[in-house]
């Protein structure tokens, strides 16, 4: 008796298509590659202390630094940096094939992959060990969740997991992806943005689906910290973030001269003698003079509720944290690279555990400041600026297809959302911005995919074969 394998064996184009999308990959890296080392930045030192030691962070989720160390084999960096780059490549792989009517969609995926290479960030996030590569690699599953409506089940697999993964290496990731999707569910209460999302067969029980999937995610988090001797949840001290972001509005410094006069409050010493930095001026900053990021939880947490449930903050609030969205929406030059200085948590991690590496990390061109991205921020600012120009005409030129169109719309909004979740909640940096603007180019290559403008040549050396 014969007995039958259960399962399909996978077609010869499987596997060259897992060799596309390694090669592009590999691409990805080539600004790590140009360093000479992956690139680090004064956040990495905490995530390899937690990767390689009993190092447990206050400030941060340790689900990076578990991909760290299981990514690298505890062996090479650069599997991380390589880790990395195969979850944005894959992903882009997916969107153009399924949303490209083409199926010559492995020229343009190849074209694509080099123009975001060499005209913008995306290769700089891809080789920094930190968690900014996982905010677009979050917004790419939600656009397949949201706007692909037949996946393959190992297709879905792959980016459920990336998606449960992505979205819990980082405090904001949580917030982002659950407003995008609480935005989306939303629209199917009025009628006519209904439609346009039916129309787009968009389905309700997807975005539930990708919202349990952050419910998961954050459920994952908060075991592994409790696993690790903390507290069940993702984050125990967002009073310190919401407080330092209140002091930069100017704002808590007009709730103290209202409530020093009728309240004791250990802030009320420190009126009008704040230093630069709330956070991270240990020798300075009245957080650490008054017990540090657990002892002021009460008094930070009764300031902040009494600040958003009086009207007389709100229209202030309101304008600086406007301000605050708009100005990192566009603020997303790329290569912030700092050199590590001797003795940083970065170095003495490096010299701890992979001494053999010391001597190439000390050679890169981070650390030997050779690095300069002014020509690659030049480029990225001219194509942005001409995208959101295009963008301008998709909405307001007759003829795009409806659905196109909600899928630039779904990019904005993401964009913006990571805009408002970084510049109003946080603060203005331009590495927030600049680890998902590339995103911008995405839906008008698709476009240009689907009507299949390319070149001749390009195209013969990949025939269409009508197997998506």
């Amino acid at each position: 008796m014969k007995w039958k394998n259960p399962f399909n064996p996978l077609p010869a184009r499987f596997y060259a298509d897992a060799l596309l999308v390694l090669l592009s990959a590999i691409v990805l890296c080539n600004m790590a590659f140009y360093n000479g080392f992956p690139f680090f930045y004064s956040d990495t030192g905490t995530y390899l202390w937690t990767a390689f030691w009993d190092y447990k962070p206050i400030d941060r989720p340790m689900l990076y630094s578990i991909f760290l160390k299981h990514a690298s084999l505890s062996t090479s960096l650069w599997l991380d940096v390589l880790a990395q780059a195969l979850s944005v490549a894959v992903l882009l792989f997916y969107c153009f094939k399924y949303f490209t009517g083409t199926s010559r969609f492995r020229v343009y995926y190849l074209v694509y992959i080099s123009l975001i290479t060499f005209f913008t960030g995306v290769s700089v996030n891809v080789g920094q060990l930190i968690p900014d590569v996982f905010a677009p690699v979050s917004l790419l599953c939600i656009a397949l969740f949201l706007f692909v409506p037949r996946l393959k089940i190992r297709e879905m697999v792959v980016i459920s997991v990336l998606f449960l993964f992505s979205v819990g290496v980082h405090n904001s990731h949580f917030i982002i992806a659950i407003l995008i999707l609480l935005i989306f569910l939303s629209a199917f209460i009025v009628k006519r943005s209904r439609r346009s999302l039916q129309r787009a067969q968009v389905k309700i029980h997807r975005i539930l689906y990708a919202l349990l999937l952050v419910v998961s995610s954050y459920l994952l988090v908060s075991t592994i910290h409790y696993n690790a001797g903390l507290k069940f949840s993702v984050s125990r001290y967002g009073h310190v973030f919401f407080m330092a972001k209140l002091y930069d509005c100017g704002i808590l410094e007009q709730y103290l001269q209202d409530a020093c006069p009728k309240y004791h409050l250990h802030l009320c010493s420190y009126q009008h003698n704040f230093p630069w930095d709330f956070i991270w001026d240990y020798n300075s900053s009245p957080l650490y003079k008054n017990g540090g990021w657990e002892g002021n939880r009460d008094e930070f947490n009764a300031i902040i509720r009494d600040i958003f449930t009086t009207p007389k903050y709100w229209p202030r609030l309101i304008a600086r944290e406007t301000e605050a969205t708009i100005k990192q929406f566009f603020a997303f030059d790329t290569g912030d690279t700092p050199q590590q200085a001797e003795g940083s948590s970065t170095i003495t991690a490096m010299r701890a555990h992979w001494p053999e590496n010391v001597k190439e990390f000390f050679q890169s061109r981070q650390q030997t400041k050779k690095l300069d991205f002014t020509l690659l921020n030049m480029f990225q600012s001219y194509l942005m600026g001409f995208l959101f120009f295009c963008s301008l005409l998709v909405y307001f030129v007759p003829g795009f297809n409806p659905k196109y169109k909600l899928f630039l719309t779904y990019f904005l909004i993401a964009l913006l959302v990571n805009a408002f979740v970084c510049g109003a909640i946080s603060t203005v940096i331009d590495r927030y911005q600049s680890r998902v603007i590339w995103l911008m180019t995405l839906p008008f290559m698709l476009y240009i995919a689907n009507r299949e403008v390319g070149v001749k040549w390009l195209k013969k050396l990949f025939p269409g074969d009508h197997e998506t």
